[in-house]
């Protein structure tokens, strides 16, 4: 006898579908930027004016390179680096968050973040979150005889609103293809960030999804404008927003939302054309 799902909202309609939450990293899940926190590690009178060129000519990844040289060099060891970035405290209830949206809402959550590898990793082994995270999508970095490495994760030119090594729509939407060849539908997405660079991803995302944007941060202006009908200063385009918009402080303003949108039972009663014995 087919079992069926005991409620019915605006997203029961696809209950084959898998729920899947995207995650920024910096000012999302952390309260500050893991980047800037190594910065702050040395003094700014140390960076010369050739990187501050590197920056402007080869983007932000070629310039922590040479942040992560200028820490060698000044005896900034791997363990003072690593445990300054794990003192970094995550937004309000984030954590919660992320934890409820795999034990009691079936979502797998993804990480899509400029930052890197190594900070990311370390930061969610300190918080005993890593096992939450189905995937980790970022510039891989590494230490080398003391000193961090980091590559850009890759080379793109065809978003304009993303920087030349990391598009994160066009990653989100890789990883949501990949997996639906491997028989994973995902929807609705529940996209989650504060900055510039999740302008793009939201704009991909359709109808059914929801975009989380934290208030008085840079994405939110975007997502204003855009919605006025306004072009968008860095690509003097306009664009269409079809997703929800959630504007956020904490992450237990996003966690009420999903507890009135997603049921707990949406977890555990998916609608199953089984025949019991």
């Amino acid at each position: 006898m087919a079992r069926r799902s005991k409620f019915n909202h605006k997203y029961n309609n696809k209950m084959t579908n898998k729920p899947l939450g995207v995650f920024d990293f910096d000012h999302t899940i952390l309260n500050e930027n893991s980047d800037t926190v190594a910065i702050d590690l040395i003094n700014r009178r140390d960076i010369p004016l050739t990187l501050k060129e590197v920056y402007r000519n080869d983007g932000w990844t070629s310039y922590m390179q040479g942040i992560f040289d200028i820490l060698r060099s000044k005896g900034i060891t791997q363990q003072t680096l690593t445990e300054r970035i794990n003192e970094i405290p995550p937004v309000a209830g984030i954590c919660t968050l992320i934890r409820e949206l795999q034990e009691n809402f079936n979502f797998d959550v993804i990480i899509i973040s400029d930052s890197n590898s190594y900070f990311i990793n370390s930061w969610l082994e300190t918080q005993r979150l890593a096992n939450y995270i189905r995937k980790v999508f970022t510039n891989p970095a590494e230490f080398r005889n003391g000193k961090l490495i980091i590559s850009k994760y890759h080379l793109q030119t065809t978003c304009k609103l993303s920087a030349k090594n990391l598009c994160k729509g066009q990653i989100m939407e890789n990883f949501i293809a990949s997996q639906k060849e491997e028989g994973i539908n995902y929807g609705p997405v529940v996209y989650i960030g504060d900055g510039s660079n999740d302008f793009c991803p939201i704009v991909r995302l359709s109808e059914e999804d929801i975009g989380c944007v934290r208030k008085f941060h840079k994405c939110q202006d975007l997502i204003k404008t855009a919605k006025e009908g306004k072009p968008i200063e860095k690509t003097g385009e306009t664009y269409k927003i079809r997703a929800r918009i959630l504007e956020w402080t904490t992450g237990y303003d996003i966690l009420d939302f999903i507890r009135k949108e997603f049921p707990a039972e949406y977890s555990s009663e998916f609608i199953d054309d089984s025949t019991d014995e």
